[in-house]
């Protein structure tokens, strides 16, 4: 041990520990093999690549799709509570019903306002509801937000549906919609300056965040997730059109890359398996996972996505840990060591940290800097500048 470190060790004995063991067991905030200490080291390693070959083609148009409800909805809760009575609880996904997959913390406001921010070059914002429209949102003052109600890309006979993995089968059906899209779930928030080569490269080909987990793995550990059996149905199906296919990972809970004529190509391939689930008002244990497994593993066996790095916090809202990440994502703010993005989940109800809301809110507001005019009351819904 040098001279230094000896000093270091008996002034500080709290940092000297504490960089030892960083060193010796760097944590881990990702679901890609990236230790916190290369995150900002390859993120930058990645940009002065990718721009390299940014002018190299026409720029082409790339959309964002969102998927929202607003549980607060008087008709909404009324034709859930209808529509959950006759279903028997046996045969629902785990969490399929819990409140949480439906509560609304105002996330969209703030994921919509980080795309405006840090991805200025999308064209159109699509938000696919059940015929709601969030308070905030004047349309006139915001012409690249759009609202497409459920009845517009979904057979009325499958209407009310609640089962995300119903809502995102017909995605691709949503009008004017772009070859090329970016699929967002509310929670997911862009955390720093993204350009369109980070999701699409200029000769089309989709970006693939694939995590460090493994399904067989999760199924051992006896999570059984109605996304987990939508994953390995969908990895059945496409072993059946292609032959010595080995997938066992998902992808990293972020936005995913799309094309538009690959879900079509899904369509027409598996359409009799897709029409199996679509009368599932919620999420079964035998359905297909198709934005965020099997399309984009379709394209990738189709030479369309390659993989990529994504260096995504994921953390559950009503965690205590929450605070924690919340703390470190300002800090990395401040020294402009931002991820690229950030996963705030909220699938189950049990909290252990009952001021959540208020620390999401808090957190919300500090990050994105959100100014007083935009939230006049803690209970209010924020406007969109």
């Amino acid at each position: 041990m040098n001279t230094n470190k000896v000093r270091k060790l008996f002034r500080e004995p709290h940092i000297f520990f504490r960089d030892y063991l960083n060193k010796r067991f760097p944590p881990y905030n990702v679901e890609q093999p990236i230790p916190e200490t290369e995150e900002f080291m390859l993120i930058n390693a990645d940009e002065n690549l990718a721009s390299l070959t940014e002018n190299i083609l026409p720029n082409f148009p790339i959309d964002v799709v969102f998927t929202w409800v607003d549980n607060t909805d008087k008709d909404w809760q009324q034709q859930y509570h209808q529509t959950l009575q006759p279903i028997n609880q046996e045969n629902i996904g785990l969490y399929a019903t819990d409140p949480a997959r439906f509560s609304n913390h105002n996330e969209l406001f703030y994921s919509i306002k980080a795309v405006q921010k840090f991805m200025p070059w999308v064209r159109n914002i699509f938000i696919v509801t059940a015929n709601q429209k969030p308070q905030w949102l004047n349309e006139n003052t915001h012409p690249k937000i759009k609202l497409i109600n459920h009845s517009q890309i979904i057979d009325d006979k499958y209407l009310p549906t609640f089962n995300s993995h119903v809502i995102e089968a017909h995605l691709y059906k949503i009008p004017n919609l772009s070859e090329h899209f970016i699929y967002f779930n509310d929670d997911v928030f862009v955390a720093r300056d993204l350009s369109s080569s980070h999701f699409f490269e200029s000769n089309g080909l989709a970006s693939l965040f694939v995590a460090n987990k493994s399904f067989q793995k999760m199924r051992h550990r006896g999570l059984i997730t109605p996304t987990l059996t939508a994953s390995e149905h969908a990895l059945k199906l496409l072993k059946s059109y292609y032959s010595g296919v080995n997938i066992d990972t998902p992808l990293v809970h972020t936005y995913v890359p799309l094309r538009k004529t690959t879900f079509q190509k899904a369509w027409s391939l598996f359409e009799d398996e897709i029409h199996s689930f679509l009368n599932n008002k919620v999420r079964h244990n035998s359905e297909l996972n198709m934005a965020s497994f099997l399309v984009p593993w379709l394209m990738y066996l189709d030479g369309h996505a390659t993989l990529k790095r994504e260096v995504c916090y994921y953390f559950n809202i009503r965690s205590t840990h929450a605070q924690t990440q919340y703390k470190k994502l300002l800090f990395k703010k401040k020294y402009l060591h931002m991820p690229h993005s950030f996963c705030i989940n909220d699938s189950s109800s049990n909290n252990t940290d009952k001021n959540y809301a208020l620390h999401f809110r808090n957190f919300m507001d500090a990050y994105f800097e959100t100014e007083a005019n935009e939230i006049s009351k803690p209970t209010d819904f924020p406007r969109l500048k």
